[in-house]
């Protein structure tokens, strides 16, 4: 966002034993700064260590003892670092980047301190993040569902990989030192996330980006749950093709509600096995209201003032062709930066980025299933966040009518399936999603593979 060109540059460092998500809270960060308009990157240690040393690296490598393996790890440290400060020094124009690593002791916390203290040539802010978690089950169902799919188990058998992974973790815990000032010192600043949110301590946390981070961090879990979204039925003025407005639903757009309402059924089947009970939202605006009402058989159901559709101004009740011909230069300039552009009296995709924010750290937090009855606008943001689009191409993703999107999001991603309905027959058709977005928040490093045979 233009606002944020002159904001700070930021560096968030992780800090944590293996399996208590630090590379799950890296991506989400990522995925919302981004989308906020923050240019940010992940700059995962293990990925430079896989890319330095190899992949069949067992759990001695992680010995603290074991001194040239300890060498080794520093080098893809700074490795790591090397590439954060050009990200956020060089013509790139990073603006926050995330240090996605152990760091479990003090002496490689002071380490990365001093490192970019004498290296960065810019102003910056150092924030540490540590994830604590010592609920046993969490840490197991961590490891069975991202750590067996790392590149370092390729080929293990499940059993024997599951059995190298907690001798690593052993191998950390033997030095881990958390985050406090007697180990840090007064001037540190940190976030503590204990047992997945039962416990957040902070300390010299300090600024709007800080705050805003911090506020994100609180709503975040890793449990499993469905998300829905789908536009409102067909409204009276989607058949004239007119802008805005608060028209009701035609007919059409009466039994795609039904539909809707039919094929919900059937996924509520499912939901008593979430931990929260399935929660419906919808605009303010009839038609969101109309198709909803179909939905509240479901339980709690939500009309929120920031799910309206983009405020158009001026341009509201017209259709695209009257708006050319009325204010040619406005639709001009919508045309060449449709993220950006603000309607006169009215909003920008920007702009509702903003006002949605609070929508997003609340289908975060919620442990149940969601369904979003919404605008094409305003679905188009939402979507956006999850599916990890460039924020340049959210202005123009496709969200017809007649379509659920299922999200479930999942450890270091998301399920998706789109579901396209004929209102008239009620067939419901499964389909794949046109819109495909290359997870480009980690940062791939550029070297060569060295294979050192002492650590195969």
């Amino acid at each position: 966002m233009d606002q944020n060109e002159n904001l700070e540059l930021m560096i968030i460092s992780m800090v944590g034993l293996p399996a208590r998500g630090k590379s799950y809270l890296s991506k989400k960060m990522a995925r919302y700064l981004n989308w906020v308009g923050l240019k940010s990157k992940v700059f995962n240690i293990g990925m430079y260590r896989r890319s330095m040393v190899g992949v069949n690296c067992n759990s001695t490598f992680f010995d603290q003892e074991n001194q040239e393996a300890v060498k080794a790890r520093e080098n893809c440290c700074f490795e790591a670092m090397n590439d954060i400060i050009t990200f956020l020094t060089s013509s790139e124009g990073g603006q926050i980047a995330i240090l996605d690593g152990t760091n479990t002791r003090v002496k490689r916390r002071r380490m990365v301190e001093q490192y970019f203290m004498e290296k960065m040539t810019k102003k910056y802010t150092l924030i540490w993040v540590e994830s604590i978690c010592n609920i046993q089950s969490i840490i197991e169902n961590n490891i069975l569902k991202t750590k067996l799919k790392s590149q370092d188990y390729n080929g293990w058998e499940s059993d024997s990989a599951i059995n190298d992974f907690r001798n690593r973790i052993k191998e950390y815990e033997k030095v881990y030192e958390t985050m406090s000032v007697q180990n840090d010192g007064e001037n540190s600043t940190y976030i503590q996330i204990i047992n997945q949110n039962s416990q957040i301590v902070m300390r010299n946390l300090k600024g709007y980006l800080p705050s805003k981070l911090l506020s994100y961090l609180i709503n975040l879990h890793t449990g499993e749950r469905p998300i829905y979204f789908t536009r409102h039925g067909e409204s009276e003025h989607n058949t004239k093709h007119l802008i805005g407005g608060d028209s009701s639903l035609s007919q059409l757009g009466r039994k795609y509600a039904e539909r809707l309402k039919e094929f919900c059924e059937e996924e509520s089947k499912t939901f008593s096995k979430y931990t929260e009970k399935c929660v419906v939202y919808c605009s303010t605006l009839k038609r969101t209201i109309e198709t909803s009402e179909y939905l509240k058989f479901l339980g709690s159901r939500s009309s929120i003032k920031a799910l309206d559709e983009i405020n158009t101004g001026i341009c509201d009740g017209l259709t695209y062709q009257e708006v050319q011909q009325k204010y040619p230069k406005d639709f001009e300039e919508r045309n060449k930066d449709k993220l950006r552009y603000r309607y006169p009296r009215g909003e920008s995709y920007l702009d509702m980025i903003q006002r949605i924010e609070p929508i997003i750290f609340e289908l975060e937090r919620h442990n149940g299933p969601v369904i979003v009855v919404g605008h094409q606008g305003i679905l188009r943001c939402l979507y956006g966040y999850f599916s990890l689009a460039p924020i340049e191409e959210i202005p123009v993703i496709d969200f017809p009518l007649n379509t659920l999107i299922k999200f479930v999001p999942e450890a270091y991603g998301f399920t998706e399936e789109r579901f396209n309905f004929d209102p008239e027959s009620g067939k419901v058709t499964k389909i794949t999603s046109g819109q495909k977005y290359k997870d480009d928040l980690i940062h791939t490093p550029l070297l060569e593979m060295k294979k050192n045979d002492s650590f195969y």
